[in-house]
């Protein structure tokens, strides 16, 4: 019997397929969503997602996986750590 991988949601990898289709593996949360930015909690920091029509298709955090449609136009690493005080996306960013 194999043992089970108890890693799954620790390996981050980010898959974006012709600008409309994401995959991200290694989220822990999702920060805030809205058509124009999916902010997620991955253990790498905060990840924004910036774009148009962007919606989250499925999401399993059980697994650390998020999946994204919409125009995607950045991907954003932010560097800080999520489930902190609520600040504004750039007052994040240009901390």
């Amino acid at each position: 019997m194999m043992p089970e991988n108890k890693n799954v949601a620790q390996d981050h990898k980010v898959v974006l397929i012709n600008q409309e289709q994401l995959e991200i593996s290694g989220i822990s949360r999702v920060e805030s969503y809205n058509p124009e930015e999916v902010l997620l909690d991955t253990q790498l920091g905060l990840v924004a997602v910036r774009g148009e029509d962007l919606d989250i298709r499925n999401l399993n955090l059980e697994h650390g996986v998020v999946e994204i449609e919409g125009t995607v136009y950045e991907i954003i690493y932010t560097g800080e750590k999520g489930a902190g005080p609520k600040k504004g996306f750039f007052e994040r960013l240009f901390k």
